[in-house]
């Protein structure tokens, strides 16, 4: 399956990670060898598919460096299980979202017709965006679609963690509500 050695126990994996962050890549080995088995378990567990799977685990080492670098890590192992779960489940919606642009009809007879049906969804979505009030469309906008964490997103609105997160839960409720409105209508 994945090539490694046997890990070295001499460096804690929070050790490794203050290296990698240095730019030594033998500290990203030393990580592979440790977790490239268990990521991949936690792939197959949400994508059923092992070379997805496989593939996924060589995209997140692959990503590390950055990631590592832009993110405070405290406690290496839940937070890279943690990063691998969502790359999976966004790899799953972006295959549900292909599956079900694949279901629509086509409405438009030219070969654009699909990326004309994704650009209207788009804009639906960026209208719905605009109804909610500033503070949830200044959240999603950081969290969804800038990629900001929850404590990034905090610090360039001024509110709290916990406020942030309020915001994002409602801002996407209340979108949940608008684009169900607006396809309500379209069903008429």
């Amino acid at each position: 399956m994945f090539l490694r050695r046997k890990p070295d126990p001499a460096s804690s994996d929070e050790e490794l990670v203050l290296a990698l962050r240095d730019g030594r890549q033998s500290a990203l080995g030393a990580l592979w060898d440790r977790y490239a088995h268990l990521l991949y378990g936690v792939g197959l567990k949400y994508m059923k598919d092992p070379e997805r799977s496989k593939d996924l685990v060589v995209e997140l080492f692959a990503a590390l460096p950055d990631l590592l670098k832009r993110h405070q890590v405290e406690r290496f192992r839940p937070w890279v299980h943690t990063v691998m779960r969502n790359r999976c489940l966004l790899a799953l919606r972006g295959a549900k979202r292909d599956a079900r642009m694949d279901e629509v009809p086509e409405l438009i007879a030219d070969d654009d017709g699909e990326a004309m049906l994704r650009e209207a969804g788009l804009q639906q979505l960026e209208g719905a965006i605009g109804q909610l009030n500033d503070v949830q469309q200044r959240c999603i906008r950081l969290f969804h679609l800038e990629r900001n964490s929850y404590q990034q997103t905090a610090e360039r609105t001024g509110l709290s963690v916990e406020h942030v997160r309020s915001h994002l839960q409602n801002g996407r409720r209340n979108l949940r509500i608008i684009l169900s409105r607006h396809a309500d209508q379209n069903d008429r």
